[in-house]
């Protein structure tokens, strides 16, 4: 397995290694390099900067390739940038947040899986969680059967009888439900344990796969992954399923832009790191704010502009917080910030031409809208806000990467002055009458 982390080089030449540049062999690069070339999704993880070398974009996780090795791509931003565990225990900690993991869970794996790829932890995390399921008890659910008995047992299949032979006439042709756990949610778990089982190779995350796959041994393997994740339900009675459901799509589906199959290659799963980052930062906001406010990943409620009676060009922020008639846009950016002003911090000028149309359309010119970016040595503290307009103000904040803390006050604080006001207009309301 090479490690490297975003943006490092790929080379087929002999030469020193470090996290940011590595060696392939000529059959990985070829492979590489066709793949790039032959789809615009697997361009935007290899860019061919040469011959005989590449670069490998803003994602991360693990890549199997046909020759059996295994490239990590690891996340960027750390404190010790030269740091391999570092750069994982990261990423480990970002894909838990994202996909919310229970702490207990997340820190056990880390301990034990620090020198394995996260695909690794991933499969011991899902088969924890599973087994926790499983003490709880999986649901069960009617389902619909259609036998031949030689008693009458739920409903009549009267066209079927009818077009029996003289054969069936001393049998039934009905239609009952049983209770069973042949449902969406429990053949999915199941194929997942399957797979992990057929693809892991740590011995004790066998083991406990094999373990799992004989307890579920009355649960069928899901037919149709993609109906079966769809069909997953959400409801109260379900609750205690949601731990397993983005680990379930993720180990079944992959979601890597890379088709690379066969029984004996292990999973690959890559994750553009914006998207991983605004995962990140949507629990974090999430745990920060009362339960009054609601936060609204990516809305679709606005358009850029208008071309006669049509509508063009979605404008999408990536959080948008409200409490009643209040709100407040939220953006994240995976970005460095350094401490020279004049470079402007290394903020981005189309980043806050970005942020002042959401403020304009979203919050109609008035409000505040954030920028959110990783919190690293050199970034600076931003005391107060930068005024966009009279009323339209952009505070620029920075989340910890170590807890995901992030100062959220600024909403809290309007969003009690709001109150305030509110409460003084009807006392003064109730005084002149």
């Amino acid at each position: 397995m090479i490690s490297v982390r975003e943006f490092a080089v790929l080379t087929t030449q002999d030469g020193s290694f470090s996290i940011d540049r590595a060696t392939i062999s000529d059959a990985d690069f070829a492979w590489l390099a066709d793949s790039s070339r032959r789809s615009a999704e697997n361009a935007s993880f290899i860019n061919v900067t040469g011959r005989g070398t590449l670069t490998v974009q803003n994602y991360v996780g693990v890549l199997r390739l046909p020759s059996g090795n295994e490239i990590e791509v690891l996340p960027k931003h750390t404190h010790d940038l030269d740091s391999v565990h570092g750069s994982r225990q990261l990423l480990f900690r970002m894909i838990a947040q994202s996909l919310g993991i229970s702490p207990r869970v997340a820190e056990a794996a880390n301990l034990k899986v620090l020198n394995r790829p996260f695909t690794e932890w991933m499969a011991e995390t899902f088969l924890r969680e599973a087994l926790v399921l499983l003490s709880r008890g999986f649901r069960r659910d009617y389902l619909l059967t259609e036998t031949k008995e030689r008693s009458l047992r739920g409903r009549l299949h009267i066209a079927r009888q009818m077009r029996a032979g003289p054969a069936d006439a001393t049998h039934f042709h009905v239609e009952h439900d049983i209770y069973s756990f042949d449902r969406p949610e429990n053949r999915a778990i199941k194929s997942a344990v399957r797979m992990i089982s057929r693809q892991t190779a740590v011995a004790s995350t066998w083991q406990t796969a094999a373990e799992l796959l004989n307890l579920l041994g009355d649960i069928p393997e899901s037919r149709d992954f993609t109906s079966d994740l769809r069909n997953w339900r959400s409801d109260r009675l379900m609750a205690h399923y949601e731990p397993l459901r983005e680990m379930c799509s993720l180990i079944l589906t992959g979601r890597t832009p890379f088709a690379v199959s066969g029984p004996n290659l292990a999973q690959s799963m890559l994750f553009p790191m914006e998207k991983l980052f605004e995962g990140f930062v949507v629990r974090a906001v999430q745990k920060a704010l009362p339960a009054a406010f609601q936060v609204h990943r990516q809305p679709r409620r606005h358009k850029l502009c208008h071309f006669g009676s049509a509508q063009w060009f979605d404008l999408r922020p990536d959080l948008l917080v409200t409490r009643d008639e209040e709100a407040w846009i939220l953006d994240a950016k995976w970005k460095i910030l350094h401490g020279v002003e004049k470079e402007h911090y290394g903020l981005s000028q189309s980043d806050f031409y970005q942020l002042n149309a959401y403020g304009q359309t979203y919050l109609g010119g008035t409000g505040d809208l954030f920028l959110i970016y990783p919190r690293t040595p050199g970034i600076p503290a931003f005391g107060k806000p930068f005024r966009m307009q009279p009323d339209l103000r952009l505070y620029v904040l920075a989340i910890d990467l170590e807890d995901g803390s992030v100062d959220l006050s600024p909403i809290k604080e309007s969003a009690g002055r709001v109150v305030d006001n509110l409460r003084s207009n009807s006392s003064a309301v109730g005084l002149h009458t």
